[in-house]
């Protein structure tokens, strides 16, 4: 009934011309439908539009951030001027992907450069394909895809394979010694997956993989399924293979088990790097307990075979200590 009708002029048999939006702006504004798709008499209901929207975060390519993004805020404002919604502005928050390059060029099919990720799949598996492109940078940055990086992924994980068939060999470890790496990588994950940081996530995961090696002894079932948590969101099918191991069947998939949570008091460290100066000079450095107090600071530091010869002799006329990091003797 819209498309056949009558010219409004000469009465003659004519079809509207339909074709008149942008791909961009008919793409703007389905998330509103999505809401209630079986709503026949509304677009969408306003209680659950006040519910979900607007959304939290967006992400889309370079080219998203002008067109799409122009054509959805100017439908959402329409919307909301026509009093449809509570906001006029679609997005709290914007994140625009980087590029993705081969070898330092820009991948194209004229260049030859692009790859195949099947193939990729087929040769290491497709956790360690998707594992590798969030680590080869910052996900808003890009970065370059060589093939020597996936295969040092690769070696991470089959490093973790490996530390989960020595834990189902032996006898369980009379005491656990791995709290402060694991509630300091707990932090660091989830912290860094909130603000898109996988990069930096998966190296946080490669250094208590290190820990746990370094004292394979003394790592629990449960310090490995912890690990386990923390690497699904990146390895979500080797993670959710050792989960099934260490837990049994009948336990729930990883991927629906709670986030961990980490207890601050594993977080303070207990010895720190103290950097000693002589007038603004570093002239040594060495550990000491985070809990040592200033007097003794200034005694230990004073005391130091490296320090001792510029003191000598001379008055101190002022001791500046900033905690957990550095003593400066003004001489």
């Amino acid at each position: 009934a819209f498309y056949r009708v009558r010219c409004p002029r000469c009465k003659t048999w004519a079809r509207r011309e339909t074709d008149v939006s942008d791909t961009f702006l008919d793409s703007a504004w389905y998330f509103f439908r999505y809401l209630d798709v079986k709503n026949k008499k509304l677009p969408f209901d306003k209680a659950r539009a006040k519910r979900w929207l607007p959304v939290h975060m967006y992400i889309g390519g370079a080219e998203h951030s002008v067109l799409h993004l122009l054509y959805t805020r100017f439908v959402s404002m329409a919307l909301h001027d026509a009093g449809l919604t509570h906001f006029d502005e679609p997005f709290a928050t914007f994140r625009a992907h980087g590029l993705l390059i081969k070898d330092g060029a820009k991948m194209s099919k004229s260049k030859g450069n692009v790859i195949n990720p099947d193939e990729y799949v087929k040769k290491y598996g497709i956790d360690a394909l998707r594992m590798y492109l969030m680590f080869l940078g910052p996900f808003t940055e890009g970065g370059d895809f060589r093939d020597s990086g996936i295969a040092g992924i690769t070696r991470f994980l089959d490093r973790v394979w490996k530390l989960g068939e020595q834990l189902q060999k032996k006898k369980k470890p009379s005491s656990r010694v791995h709290a402060a790496s694991l509630h300091k990588t707990i932090k660091k994950v989830g912290e860094d997956i909130e603000h898109l940081h996988y990069n930096t996530a998966i190296s946080q995961l490669m250094i208590l993989l290190n820990a746990f090696e370094e004292r394979r002894d003394s790592v629990t079932a449960a310090d490995f399924c912890l690990l386990l948590q923390l690497l699904a969101p990146f390895a979500p099918f080797i993670s959710e293979e050792w989960w099934v191991r260490m837990k049994g069947a009948k336990k729930r998939s990883v991927h629906q088990s709670a986030w961990p949570e980490y207890d601050e008091k594993f977080l303070r460290e207990e010895t720190a790097t103290l950097v000693v100066q002589v007038n603004g000079r570093v002239r040594d450095q060495f550990e000491i307990p985070t809990d040592t107090p200033e007097e003794e600071i200034k005694r230990v530091a004073a005391a130091r075979e490296k320090i001792r010869p510029w003191l000598a002799g001379k008055q101190i006329r002022k001791t500046i200590v900033v905690p957990r990091k550095l003593i400066n003797f003004v001489v």
